[in-house]
């Protein structure tokens, strides 16, 4: 029965302990915290894709006459390929 009560304060000290150090940070506390929000919006449907359909229509789908969005496409895809090139020329 004591040996219960030590393994199980044991556990409990340690998960404290761990917890105390993963939070202490600022970064890890907004993650935990942006997690929540976004799990509690799932939850309830509120998410920003549920209420706005140019969100759904947009995933995945380049416009043809979108031009900003072509833009930024093209200059991603420009960035790895300049990235490739670098790399493989050194």
């Amino acid at each position: 029965m004591a040996s219960n009560k030590i393994i199980t304060s044991t556990l409990v000290a340690t998960a404290v302990a761990a917890g105390s150090y993963y939070f202490g940070k600022e970064e890890n506390r907004q993650k935990l915290a942006h997690s929540f929000k976004r799990m509690k919006a799932k939850v309830k449907n509120e998410t920003n894709e549920d209420h706005n359909p140019y969100l759904n229509e947009k995933v995945g789908h380049s416009d043809p006459e979108d031009v900003e969005d072509n833009s930024m496409v093209d200059e991603g895809a420009m960035y790895s390929v300049n990235y490739y090139n670098e790399n493989m020329n050194n």
